[in-house]
């Protein structure tokens, strides 16, 4: 009797999950999961370059079985032998899902695509912004917050004010996004601050003290829409950037097989229609029906491999010329 618990324990079955402090991944899309396929979900949020870290760490022995993270640094997992290729594994989902959300040879793939652009307070902005120059209007002075150039969705306002300078389309915008940083400088009379702090400048927007936010996604702004706060995001006549939210496997994680049901599931037409639902996103399986309502346009997709071997120049560039740190 005493050696009982133990028992119990070792039949266990559980994955280890890293992955963003998202709302909706623990109360709705994981609980799904465990009961579809009778095993618990451990997870933890952190931001992405954070996720990495813990996998190399624990590179020899490695305890998590599924990572979460944005395509960026997923492109530096691939790089370390952190991460094993999807294509060929018991994923057959897979099959169905974009191929523009199949980076690399499907060495991950892309859960959901929510879209970043502008998001705007409802209240003081009206009506929304249709295109990214409005921003720059001097009426917004000191009304403006954009985000850390060391986070992903940093890359909008850059390609904005890169389109804004060249006037080539957005998707063109990342190979020339150096000729942004002037177009930038203008925008510095209207930036209250430069933040990685998403949640306290989601807050600002909220209470109506700034009237613009460069830039979160569709996951934060229209969850705190539908909740009934006053707040928008624009799609602006240039185009919205699809945001990179990655799942992949680890590298001799435990538990391959269950790592392998969680992502087959996570593709699968009818959670991705509850994903799409729950995070405001572009579903990534085209067999997916999208819920009734869900008003997204289509979406930029950026070379993110490009992305990553100029972000550390843009961001000692983005901190010396326009935040000033």
């Amino acid at each position: 009797m005493l050696a009982a618990p133990s028992v119990v324990r070792a039949q266990t079955k559980e994955i280890f999950v890293g992955g963003p402090a998202s709302p909706g991944l623990t109360d709705v899309l994981f609980p799904l999961i465990e009961r579809k396929h009778g095993f618990k979900i451990l997870f933890e949020g952190s931001n992405s370059l954070v996720n990495l870290e813990k996998i190399r760490a624990n590179k020899a022995r490695p305890t998590m079985t599924v990572t979460m993270m944005d395509d960026p640094v997923l492109i530096l997992a691939e790089r370390e032998k952190v991460i094993t290729p999807l294509k060929g594994l018991n994923i057959s989902n897979l099959a169905d899902v974009r191929a523009d959300s199949k980076p690399r040879e499907a060495m991950w793939a892309n859960w959901c695509q929510p879209a970043a652009s502008i998001a705007y307070n409802t209240d003081s902005v009206t009506p929304g912004p249709t295109s990214y120059a409005e921003v720059w209007d001097k009426k917004y002075r000191d009304k403006v917050i954009l985000i850390s150039m060391r986070i992903t969705q940093a890359v909008v306002p850059l390609l904005a004010a890169a389109q804004l300078a060249t006037g080539k389309p957005l998707a063109e915008c990342l190979q020339v996004a150096d000729a942004g940083f002037e177009k930038l400088k203008e925008l510095k009379p209207n930036i209250l601050q430069v933040t990685s702090n998403a949640p306290q400048a989601q807050q600002l927007l909220e209470t109506g003290e700034i009237d613009h936010f460069l830039s979160p996604d569709t996951r934060t702004v229209l969850f705190r829409k539908a909740q009934g706060a006053p707040v928008d995001q624009a799609q602006p006549k240039e185009g919205s950037i699809a945001m990179p939210a990655g799942v992949a496997l680890v590298a001799n994680g435990p538990n391959p097989e269950l790592g392998m049901a969680f992502i087959n599931e996570l593709l699968d037409p009818e959670t991705q229609a509850l994903i799409a639902k729950t995070f405001y996103s572009n579903p990534t399986n085209t067999k997916t029906v999208k819920p009734a309502g869900l008003d997204l346009p289509e979406l930029v997709v950026l070379d993110w491999e490009y992305f990553t071997d100029n972000r550390n120049r843009w961001i000692e560039r983005f901190e010396r010329e326009i935040s000033g740190t």
